[in-house]
């Protein structure tokens, strides 16, 4: 009963919330009638179920902290969302043995050709990296087809989450499926070593996730390439690519880290010495308050008349979700910021705060419209009241996107020599960028 409604609720709610949401390989998504076990990294802790479970149409269940479920009064609301309890050693102490339940619970949902979403981290951290894998996904997997004599064709389907910051309100995050994983396959060796075939599973599974995402080991190394990316990843993106832009954000980051991987272990001097032009290149554009975008060679978009007409027909659509969506807007924020949680857990409480604080007052402003009008109206009313907010919150950003522009140019006539100079310096950094980037590929290639 709650699991499809508030489905399609979380759908609209990250539509919203992320500027640009891509998903990468929904096509390796299999049949109704084949069972699955989506295995995910897990950066930002519930927030990865919200976006999973909204986004891929087949109904999911969710393998979730068993700690949760001594709450009596919440356990049949977790039970309707499709949530399992599994049990850990230091959140569940003395509750292990409860795991064999969860296992056959898990067994009996692929025997009906369901799916099941698991995260073989088993725990979450905003960070660009996997932490170690558990051996519980191969397992799960291995004992479903033991179970049913390796005739379940049950499927593994690797995830790779990749946001640009999932604790941000209008960032970008793109969700990457990979090729099924087909558990059959393992059946002799499962037969001939049950152990070793786990262990060969989870290695495997590792493999696959670390290649649909941006893998930075190195914590060290993660400011510089975030700053490379910054910097190149506009210049290297194909515009005649049939790629999405952020599965190609994606591609090129994986290229930009291992390169600068290799430049930290086989030429450090020669990364440091980057690192420190490229830091004092951005320090330059903080303090004269501009973002790279603006430092381009192309001529700048004028105030064109196509634009100006979105400004003066789009204004009372703007003003109309302006009005009907300011309170709760400012009233999510403040209720995020009061909340006292983990790092990971930001991006997910903010979203579903954001629900429920919209969902009552859009729910009171149709019934106040119902009220002095009629039944009809306050329903439309209702219905308009989204696509109007998401279209405020886009007028906005074309606003200050134009407002960014004519500061460029107010800047440009004010400081030209200033512009000129970080130009130079940008294009210097380029140049140095492609020469890196085609030693690099040489040595790729040999």
């Amino acid at each position: 009963m709650l699991y499809t409604p508030l489905k399609w609720l979380f759908y609209l709610t990250t539509k919203a919330y992320f500027r640009s949401l891509t998903i990468s390989g929904k096509d390796f998504i299999l049949k109704s009638d084949t069972p699955i076990l989506f295995a995910a990294n897990h950066p930002s802790s519930f927030m990865d179920s919200i976006l999973l479970g909204a986004h891929i149409k087949r109904s999911l269940f969710f393998l979730a902290r068993g700690a949760v479920f001594k709450n009596k009064l919440l356990r049949p609301a977790f039970n309707q969302l499709y949530m399992i309890p599994v049990y850990k050693a230091d959140l569940s102490p003395g509750q292990l043995h409860k795991n064999a339940g969860t296992f056959e619970k898990c067994h009996q949902h692929f025997g009906q050709n369901k799916t099941i979403l698991i995260f073989p981290e088993g725990v979450s951290k905003t960070e660009r990296r996997l932490r170690p894998i558990k051996t519980g996904t191969a397992r799960i997997a291995l004992g479903a087809e033991e179970k049913h004599n390796f005739e379940l064709g049950l499927a593994i389907i690797p995830i790779g989450l990749n946001y640009s910051d999932p604790h941000l309100f209008k960032s970008d995050v793109l969700v990457n499926f990979g090729e099924p994983i087909q558990v059959f396959d393992y059946k002799n060796a499962f037969i001939e070593d049950p152990r070793e075939a786990v262990l060969q599973l989870t290695e495997l599974i590792k493999f696959e996730l670390e290649k649909r995402i941006v893998f930075i080991e190195n914590d060290q190394l993660e400011k510089t390439i975030e700053q490379i990316e910054t910097l190149y990843r506009g210049t290297l993106r194909a515009e005649n690519s049939t790629e999405e832009k952020g599965t190609q954000d994606f591609r090129l980051s994986q290229d930009i880290a291992k390169a600068v991987v290799h430049y930290a272990k086989h030429e450090p001097a020669i990364l440091k010495n980057f690192e420190h032009k490229i830091s004092t290149y951005v320090e330059d554009l903080d303090r004269s308050q501009l973002r790279d975008t603006q430092i381009r060679s192309s001529s700048i978009r004028f105030f064109g008349v196509r634009r100006l007409l979105y400004f003066l027909i789009g204004l009372p659509f703007f003003l109309f979700g302006f009005i009907t969506n300011f309170i709760p807007f400012k009233l999510t924020g403040f209720i995020g910021r009061k909340i006292k949680i983990r790092e990971d857990f930001v991006g997910a409480i903010t979203i579903a705060v954001g629900l429920i604080v919209f969902l009552i007052f859009y729910g009171i402003e149709a019934f106040v419209m119902a009220s002095y009008t009629n039944n009809i109206l306050g329903m439309l009313f209702f219905l308009v009241l989204y696509p109007t907010g998401v279209f405020c919150i886009n007028y906005m950003v074309t606003y200050y996107k134009l407002r960014q522009t004519f500061k460029y140019i107010t800047l440009f006539m004010r400081k030209s020599n200033l512009i000129a100079s970080l130009k130079t310096t940008k294009e210097e950094l380029i140049e140095e960028l492609e020469k890196r980037k085609a030693e690099y590929l040489k040595l790729q290639a040999t």
